[in-house]
């Protein structure tokens, strides 16, 4: 399936410049996205998913500070993202990434039409490929586009405003938009956060639909281990700003290795009852002042030692499954 890796993160650290000093979100994230291949980001709300997406497409915050490398390949040839200046960034969104964020309403511009905001986007991909075009050719595309993301009569969609549709709607817009040129990744921050389940259930369904038909590499983000293990090949587990597990979708769910990870499957509804899940005692890591050591280290139920003082480095547990974990470091 896979044809060759397309991104490359390595030893990513993001931290924000608060009022009480620097938040240090991302601590040494690492991961890697093979061409074709559909992974999942996986976490408790907070732990740095939303942010690992944003530092891929370069839009932090003005008062955030990166380090590490993102390595994208074009044309057989690794490109530091934050290596990039302006025009080549700005020449990368238009042309090999895109994103679907979280809440549609923000996303689209409501004084502008639909047609307006999908087209310009077409427009900016055929200019950046230096591609000849016309305003009837730009049209076709974008209803084209509204049509692939089943939205009945795309035309007259076109002509509408954001605020006239629904929320559903509004979400498969930013899906055609995000799809309407070829790309080579696509990320989606929980594109079905906002909406109810039947509408969520239909819109992931469509983009991994999108994702397999286009041939596209895909990074999806979710607090859902279900929605995850429906739609990837691979996933990572988050925690705190750290990857702690990561492996194939299926190993993962058959044999989690991880003191989170099994703590975090562990707190799933049972369709047959048996008891109600109590969750993960203590709180979230305190990005200010985050603990010494591994960051799950204070909720941790087999924490000793080292887990107080050093961070844990990954460990190869064979056939692509890794944990960062010092119970696997150690032998025990």
């Amino acid at each position: 399936m896979n044809a060759g890796r397309l991104l490359s993160v390595e030893n990513l650290d993001v931290d924000f410049g608060v009022y009480r000093g620097r938040s240090r979100v991302l601590n040494g994230i690492s991961f890697n996205v093979d061409k074709g291949e559909k992974l999942g980001l996986v976490g408790e709300t907070g732990c740095g998913k939303t942010t690992t997406l944003r530092a891929l497409m370069r839009v932090l915050d003005p008062n955030a500070r990166c380090s590490g490398k993102i390595l994208y390949t074009i044309a057989g040839q690794d490109k530091d993202i934050y290596a990039m200046n302006a025009a080549e960034m700005l020449r990368l969104r238009r042309t090999e990434m895109s994103m679907i964020f979280q809440d549609p309403t923000s996303a689209l511009n409501p004084v502008f039409t639909v047609g307006e905001q999908i087209s310009s986007v077409i427009r900016a991909n055929l200019v950046a490929k230096q591609e000849s075009f016309s305003k009837n050719s730009i049209t076709e595309k974008a209803v084209k586009a509204l049509a692939d993301v089943f939205l009945p009569d795309p035309e007259r969609i076109l002509e509408s405003y954001p605020f006239q549709l629904s929320g559903g709607m509004r979400q498969r817009i930013c899906i055609a938009m995000s799809v309407a040129t070829e790309r080579n990744l696509l990320l989606a921050d929980e594109p079905g956060t906002s909406l109810d389940v039947t509408i969520q259930d239909q819109i992931l369904r469509l983009i991994n639909t999108l994702v397999e038909t286009k041939g596209m590499s895909f990074i999806l983000v979710s607090h859902s281990l279900g929605v995850v293990r429906k739609t990837s090949d691979r996933i990572c587990i988050m925690y705190g700003g750290t990857i702690v597990e990561s492996a194939r979708t299926a190993d993962l769910f058959a044999s989690p290795r991880h003191p989170y990870t099994r703590a975090l499957l562990a707190c799933v509804p049972k369709l047959g009852g048996a008891g109600i899940a109590e969750g993960i005692p203590g709180e979230m890591v305190n990005y200010i002042n985050p603990p010494a050591g591994c960051r799950f280290h204070p909720r941790c139920t087999q924490a000793f030692r080292a887990c107080r003082e050093i961070q844990p480095r990954p460990v190869a547990l064979g056939d692509g499954h890794a944990v960062s974990c010092h119970l696997y470091a150690t032998g025990s």
